[in-house]
């Protein structure tokens, strides 16, 4: 009880200097004052929340040491390029290899020289120092021929969109369930500590989560990487602005419901879990109007309660001419969620973890911690890798280099 309530307080304590280190980089980014000099200072704040409360960290992960802040690897002389690991609209992420160590490290190198946004994204990644399931930061480094800074993080292996497509092209079908329950009690782990520090992720999907396996015990692990687009609610007061990957995004940022939560992560982690069970996107549509047909059709038509709760014009239309074309038997929705997912594939207990995290009202979607507390994951060994061999893991990484 008593390291409970100290791991409380630390994460309070580390949450407050978040979000005043987020205010401090947001005002100087709007004032046009992100110096040289003001950069270091606030690399400075940031190495601070790296290293205070490392206990916390150590209870959570029983390896130490590799989120500890590289004050003599800020330059990126140090760091040797090996290749490329991805490209985005806002810049590259290369793995490199550390001249003098031999570490392997990824490096995020952004298109544009925006010191503030890189700082944010350190933030995040700091406040989550040791913590597992969240990629972990070594250090801000600065080019000194372009003066441009990237973001210096532990190398874990490909992304699960990758893991997934390699699965089935060697299985001819997506992931079982076991393998299934095993990520998403990962991922639900690492979302609940970030969630405690009042994080919100904003684009979590499969493309944003990393695999590796864990040389220490032989199983899997995952990892959530970029958090470009997450946001500390903790000082930061809405209104919040619609970010994100429209196919995962929850119905609340989709419908640009100013004063979201942490429980539109939630609705991404279901996303994920549907793709990871079937292999396909359970929302793919390009425009809103027809993703929000596709969730009536998939999960339920809003009652008008949860209409009202809203406060969207679109929503109210489209839920009038999705009730007018259906038959009077048909009004009460879709919800076919179990056809799309049925027992052979996903047992009743996974299937109610699935229909929680996809509840369209926010305030009865599951939160991470009572997800974890589902009987679906009582007795699953959460770095169990049983049903998804060791031995294919180092071949998909090393296509993926």
């Amino acid at each position: 009880m008593a390291d409970d309530r100290d791991a409380a307080g630390e994460a309070a304590m580390t949450t407050t200097r978040l979000a005043e280190l987020c205010a401090m980089i947001r005002e100087h980014a709007a004032a046009g004052t992100m110096s040289g000099r003001k950069v270091a200072s606030i690399c400075a704040m940031i190495e601070d929340i790296h290293v205070a409360g490392a206990e916390e960290g150590s209870r959570r992960s029983k390896r130490r040491g590799w989120w500890r802040w590289r004050v003599d690897d800020s330059s990126t002389r140090c760091y040797r390029q090996i290749g490329m690991i991805g490209e985005g609209g806002y810049g590259v992420v290369v793995k490199a290899e550390h001249r003098r160590t031999g570490q392997t490290v990824a490096m995020k190198m952004p298109h544009v020289a925006d010191a503030g946004e890189l700082l944010r994204e350190a933030c995040f990644l700091a406040a989550c120092r040791g913590l597992p399931y969240l990629v972990g930061l070594h250090s801000v480094a600065r080019n000194p021929r372009t003066k441009n800074y990237c973001l210096v993080m532990e190398y874990v292996g490909p992304s699960l969109t990758f893991a997934l497509h390699q699965y089935m092209d060697c299985h001819g079908r997506p992931f079982p369930e076991a393998y299934v329950r095993r990520v998403m009690q990962q991922l639900l782990t690492g979302v609940d500590a970030m969630h405690e520090r009042r994080i919100i992720h904003r684009d979590i999907k499969t493309g944003n989560i990393l695999v590796s396996e864990d040389g220490g015990s032989g199983g899997v692990v995952v990892k959530i990487c970029d958090f470009g687009l997450a946001i500390c609610t903790a000082k930061e007061a809405p209104p919040y602005e619609q970010v994100g990957t429209d196919w995962f995004m929850a119905p609340e940022m989709l419908l640009r419901k100013p004063d979201y939560d942490e429980l539109v992560d939630m609705w991404s982690v279901g996303c994920t879990m549907a793709l990871l069970l079937s292999g396909e996107l359970l929302f793919r549509e390009e425009r809103t109007r027809d993703l929000l047909r596709r969730m009536f059709d998939v999960v339920v038509v809003p009652s008008r309660k949860t209409c009202e709760f809203f406060k969207s014009k679109l929503l109210a239309h489209e839920v009038s001419r999705w009730r007018a074309k259906q038959q009077p038997e048909q009004n009460g929705g879709g919800d076919r969620l179990r056809e799309l997912f049925p027992e052979t594939m996903l047992s009743q207990e996974g299937f109610d973890v699935l229909k929680g995290l996809l509840t369209f009202h926010p305030n009865k979607r599951l939160t991470a911690a009572a997800a974890l507390g589902h009987p679906w994951f009582a007795g699953a060994a959460i770095d169990d890798a049983s049903h998804f061999g060791a031995a294919a893991l180092p071949k998909m990484t090393a296509m993926s280099d």
